[in-house]
Formats: structure tokens, sequence, C-alpha cells
């Protein structure tokens, strides 16, 4: 039947038709694609800025550079679609190789790579000028200075600072970091009514003030201060109650600390001469022992810096309480002056008492012939800084005698620039 249809002509003018129409309709979708083409822009040349940063290749095991550009301005310019891929992959680099220069000063190219081979770079530096210096690596001692003490509660001061680390590693050029000798850390301690710590990092600054590139290691510097009462050291008096067993006699109560810090108002520290203990019982005693005794808070302070002391008491027959010699052993206190030595006047001034209550112990006859005069009481500022410190008593004594108390004195130091920045500020 196929065969009958193929000879008809109407079929085949049929067939003739639809290929022609097929073709038609082929020829007109390829010419509405190339006339869409030909409606795309054309691509064409561009330009932009970039801020870089400026990498530099050196051995910086053994070496530092300095004066490098931490970023250096880039002008592009090149196909639109080359400057976009750049902008996003940012697989590019700007340079500077000190590779194989010694130390010293060196004019350098600056380089650039990875941004297209069709890209035109331009940068706003050609060449700049480093200085490589030989790393080092120094430890120094790090110190603290109080800002506006006067500024505190009334009634409160500011004790030696805790600080941690003590000392630090300063890397860096070792034309650079040869005059540092001391970090110090400026910690304001105005209004402050309570012990505080700060986390401070460290800065180190040239003469011009302002901060050198070195690193500092630990980055982080721990400062406690300390914030309490007004206070001082004050002799403990041993306080006994009732008599040691028939025969016997107390010799002396001997104490393992002979002073102790009361926290009060200044008036009630001016006016205190001893904190004494709760009465040691001595009753039916017959042999020397050690007792812990509590301290009495005297009245108007707030608080003792211990509440316990150890002390020996001393108990002997009759007949073996006189020494070699068949003198008594005794106790006088006498009010000494103070010499301050060991600080500079220029620099410093100081705050101490003028005169401190002494306690000797020795033989009856030596003690009765001792004045004032006799004694010598010496306190040594040497290398001490600003702020308030329990220094050593130094003493002078007849030979024979033996100093019970005090120990230590409290003194405080202020620096000259200290008392200066503090007028300024009121």
């Amino acid at each position: 039947m196929i065969d009958q249809w193929l000879q008809h002509k109407w079929f085949l003018r049929f067939i003739a038709l639809a290929l022609a129409v097929l073709l038609y309709l082929m020829v007109a979708e390829t010419s509405s694609s190339n006339n869409a083409s030909s409606a795309l822009p054309i691509v064409g040349q561009s330009s932009m800025t970039l801020d870089v940063p400026v990498e530099v290749f050196f051995d910086e095991v053994q070496y530092v550079a300095y004066n490098v550009p931490e970023e250096m301005g880039v002008e592009l310019q090149g196909p639109s679609s080359s400057l976009t891929m750049t902008k996003l992959v940012k697989d590019y680099q700007v340079f500077v190789d000190l590779t194989n220069l010694g130390t010293g000063f060196h004019r350098v190219p600056v380089e650039a790579r990875g941004f297209g081979g069709d890209v035109n770079v331009k940068l706003d530096r050609e060449t700049v000028e480093i200085y490589i210096d030989r790393k080092q690596t120094i430890e120094v001692p790090v110190s603290v200075n109080l800002l506006n003490k006067d500024q505190l509660p009334d009634g409160k001061v500011a004790g030696d600072v805790e600080i941690e680390p003590s000392t630090v590693k300063v890397t860096g050029g070792a034309s650079r970091i040869q005059n540092v000798k001391e970090i110090t850390l400026n910690v304001d301690v105005s209004n402050h009514s309570q012990t505080f710590t700060r986390e401070i990092p460290p800065t180190i600054l040239d003469a011009n003030g302002n901060p050198l590139n070195v690193s500092v290691d630990p980055n982080i510097i721990n400062v406690t201060v300390p914030i309490y009462n007004e206070s001082a050291m004050i002799p403990i008096e041993v306080v006994t109650s009732g008599e040691a067993a028939d025969d016997f006699r107390l010799v002396d109560t001997l104490l393992g600390e002979t002073e102790v810090r009361v926290f009060a108002p200044k008036a009630v520290l001016d006016k205190l001469e001893r904190v004494e203990t709760e009465p040691i019982e001595l009753d039916d005693l017959t042999k020397s022992e050690k007792v812990t005794a509590t301290l009495r808070l005297p009245e108007g302070a707030t608080s003792l810096g211990k509440k316990e002391v150890e002390v020996q008491v001393l108990v002997r027959p009759n007949d073996e309480t006189k020494d070699d010699t068949g003198e008594l052993t005794e106790r006088i206190r006498l009010t000494v002056p103070i010499t301050v030595r060991g600080y500079d006047r220029t620099n410093y001034t100081i705050q101490t008492q003028e005169v401190v209550s002494v306690t000797l112990s020795g033989k009856r006859s030596l003690l009765e012939s001792i004045s004032s005069n006799s004694v010598n009481v010496t306190l040594d500022l040497t290398g001490l800084p600003s702020g308030t410190h329990a220094v050593d008593a130094d003493y002078e004594v007849p030979k024979g005698v033996t100093v019970i108390s005090p120990k230590t004195i409290d003194v405080q130091l202020t620096s000259v620039d200290e008392e200066t920045e503090t007028s300024s500020i009121q």
C-alpha cells in the first residue's frame, strides 16, 4: 500500500511541502540565535585599585626587618573578566625579597605576581628602603608605677604590688633593644577600695615615646595591687596571769614574732604603742613550755595581720632564775630617734615615723645605765622603689643587750615625678 502512496503525485507534493516548512523553521531559528548573540555587549578594558598586604621574604630566625609597609596600593588595568577573576580568587602577592641581604639599610624593589598575564599592574611605590638588623632576645625585669594613689578612698592604702611574671623576654633588632633595661607598667588605683588584678600587655617605647617594633614573651602581665586599710607594724606584748608553782618563777616570755601588722585609721595607729596577748595562765607551772597566744584587737582597729603568735614561756626554779653573775634578766622600753639612709632625696620623698619605741632585754645592772642615746636605729632604703615597705631595722646596742622589738618599720617612698603628676592633675 505504501508503494501505491509513493506513486501518487499528491502524496509526493505533500511530503515536499512538509520538508520545505521544516527547512524554513530551521533557518529562522538559526537567524534568531545569531541576532540574539549580536545583542550581547562586547567585553572591553577596565581598571580597579586594591590595597594588598606586603609580604617579606628573609631569614626570620636570624634577622628582623624594619620599615616594611604593611600594605600597598595596586592599580590594575585589563579585561573586565580578568579583573573580576583576580578580585574573586585573590591568588596574588605583593612582596619584597630580602634573601641573601645582610644587616643595614637596603633599597629593594617591590614586586607583584599572580595578577594574570593580560593584566597591567602599577604599584604605588616601585622601591622601599628596608633596615635589616640581627635578631636578639634579652630578659628584662617588669616594674609597676601606681598612679593617683592620693585618690584612694579615705583610710585605704596600696601595698606592695605582685607582678607575674616579674621578668619577660624581649625579642627584636639588636640595635633597637640594647637600651631596654626595664619595662614599666602604669596602673591607676584611684577609687579602688579593695585588692584588684589587671592583665596588662607590655609596651616598650623608644626615646620619642613611640612603641618599639619588638615582641614580648609573655605578652600579658598579671598585676595584683593590694588595697587595704592603713596599717603599721606594732610591737607585741605578752600578758600573763597567775603565778608559777611554789619555788618556781617566770623568767621570760619569748615571742616567735615580736610584731604584728595592725589595720586601723591613722589616728588610732599614731597612738598605738603595743598589741597585747590574751593572758597566758601560769598557775602551777613547773617547767618551760611553748604556747599559742591569741592577740587582742586594739580598740579602734579593724583587723590584725595574724590572730595568734607562738610564745615560749621560760620557767625556772627560784635558785636558777639568775644568770651566772647572780643578776636577773629584765626588759626596758626606750624611745629612740630613727636614721634613714640609702635613698635619693632629689628624686624621692619619704614618710615614716621619726622615733620608735624599742624593747630591750638584758641584765638589770646593764639596763639601768642605758638611755636613748645608747641605741641607734637605722633604716636602709637602698634599691627600694616607690611604695610602702616594711623595712628591717638595723640596731646598734651595747654589748649584752638584745633588741626584742620592733624588727621592721613602715616607710612610704614617693617619687618626685609622681608628686608632680598628682599636682598637675589637681
